[in-house]
């Protein structure tokens, strides 16, 4: 979760953080005019993408210290969920195959992705890092994808059951396995960010991490907050905008770590077959919380329009929308009451 960021990277994180986001109704100029609340902003790279802190408040001073504690507590996470940072509790599971008095932070993620593994059939497993390491690798190395018997191999790798949780341990079955929590510690963090800062006091909250987003309470003029999808073919622009209060949304894609120019080939391995999916560019998902809805949008990539579409409609609170590789759009039946959707 600290990884070097490309140009390409910045694109594309520019377009969907720091810039997916505006104010519905009075412009900030327009905003910030009339003397009373003021949006007080900071973006830093974090977590291995762009993460954005926005509070709207009458005193932007304390506002903008406030900020710097949500910060602090990103990197606070980050040191406890990356698996980039070798003192992290995910880092030395990884490393030694079990970490006991693991942090309460890790335990919780733990119990959340393997119920999520077990409502999507095995669809969404964070035992699949083996598979992305080895297509990373494979790609860096060669340029192409990876033999079917390498790809076999690094499967039997992979498996979620062999993630046991009990009491402050987690251990892992078999030496070589090693978990991913990039499909949900993102959510997880920006959840709990904006809860610390609702805490204190901030009911106008928005923290963005890439396509993660938290938001609360509407804009002082009573308009909601406006959402840019970014364009799965069309990053620097937006499929769809949409307004809405009091979210949590996730968005998952084929082009936000892609291997190949067609996107054939991407970050997101179906953990069944060793592949990446071949029906979704994209997967926008509405949930009670954001770590909920990044699992979720992550597990939509895998299961495909048909699957996902069936699955999401039988979760209570929770509705989608769903873009092809052909740039055809798919909801869940409640999305479009959910949100408000804006003409072009």
């Amino acid at each position: 979760m600290n990884k070097k960021l490309t140009r390409r990277d910045f694109v594309r994180i520019s377009a969907v953080g720091a810039g997916v986001l505006a104010l519905g109704g009075l412009g900030i100029r327009e905003l910030l005019a009339t003397g009373g609340v003021k949006e007080v902003s900071e973006t830093r790279q974090l977590l291995g993408t762009f993460i954005t802190i926005k509070l709207v408040d009458t005193e932007p001073e304390l506002a903008a210290k406030a900020i710097q504690g949500g910060f602090a507590e990103v990197e606070r996470l980050s040191s406890i969920l990356s698996r980039f940072d070798p003192g992290s509790d995910l880092a030395m599971l990884n490393r030694d195959g079990y970490v006991d008095n693991a942090a309460p932070e890790l335990l919780g993620i733990m119990q959340k992705a393997k119920h999520i593994s077990d409502i999507t059939g095995g669809a969404y497993d964070v035992s699949v890092l083996p598979l992305l390491n080895l297509y990373v690798d494979s790609f860096a190395d060669g340029g192409a994808p990876p033999s079917e018997k390498q790809i076999d191999a690094a499967k039997d790798l992979v498996n979620y059951s062999g993630i046991e949780v009990k009491d402050k341990r987690i251990s892992l079955a078999a030496p070589g396995m090693c978990l991913t929590l990039d499909s949900i510690a993102k959510g997880f963090v920006v959840d709990q960010t904006a809860s610390l800062l609702r805490g204190r006091g901030y009911s106008r909250v928005l923290v963005a991490g890439s396509g993660d987003m938290s938001l609360r309470g509407a804009r002082d003029d009573g308009q909601p907050w406006k959402i840019g999808l970014t364009h799965p073919r069309a990053l620097a622009g937006y499929y769809e905008v949409f307004q809405t209060t009091n979210d949590s949304i996730a968005t998952s894609g084929d082009y936000e770590n892609t291997f190949t120019p067609d996107f054939s080939w991407n970050h997101i391995i179906d953990p069944r077959i060793g592949h990446s999916p071949r029906e979704l560019a994209s997967a926008t998902v509405l949930a009670s919380d954001t770590t909920y809805a990044d699992a979720l949008s992550t597990s939509a990539m895998v299961l495909g329009k048909t699957d996902a579409l069936s699955l999401l409609e039988s979760l209570p609170g929770v509705e989608a929308l769903l873009i092809d590789k052909n740039m055809n759009k798919y909801t869940t039946s409640g999305f479009e009451g959910a949100v408000q959707v804006l003409p072009e």
